[in-house]
């Protein structure tokens, strides 16, 4: 009888101690990189991508996103690297590429985007030729 309990109950004190661990790593991983200075979208405005998050105000960039292009020829996901913020107040985002699926070379390892106004409304750039809405929103 003692087995049957300890099989029943081990993995739910697995379950818990592992989902104390991850929020603790999130908390910690939060707290290192400082209060939001602003949030950031950039949308395609057809078939393509979206990739958005924190601009942290130490300098990291949080989120991510992807694309989808071709009918899902070509698949990339995106990892936002760095902002910055010039003399004018306008904000650049930069973040590497890993093409998931389709040609090697299909898009450059590294896209920055900017630089642009802090309006918390969609302002349209033309990315490869493509519509996009880039926001950058004050917090």
């Amino acid at each position: 009888m003692r087995r049957l309990f300890c099989t029943r109950t081990a993995p739910k004190a697995v379950k818990i101690v592992g989902t104390l661990c991850l929020a603790i790593a999130l908390a910690a991983v939060h707290a290192a990189a400082g209060p939001v200075e602003y949030t950031w979208t950039l949308a395609a405005l057809g078939q393509g991508g979206w990739i958005g998050g924190p601009l942290f105000e130490d300098g990291p960039v949080g989120g991510g996103g992807a694309l989808s292009a071709a009918n899902g020829s070509l698949i990339a996901r995106f990892e936002p690297t760095s902002w910055s913020e010039d003399a004018n107040e306008e904000i650049t985002v930069c973040f590497d590429v890993s093409i998931l699926k389709g040609p090697p070379g299909a898009l450059p390892p590294t896209i920055c985007v900017g630089p642009s106004e802090v309006t918390g409304t969609p302002v349209k750039i033309i990315i490869f030729g493509s519509e996009h809405i880039f926001r950058i929103t004050e917090n």
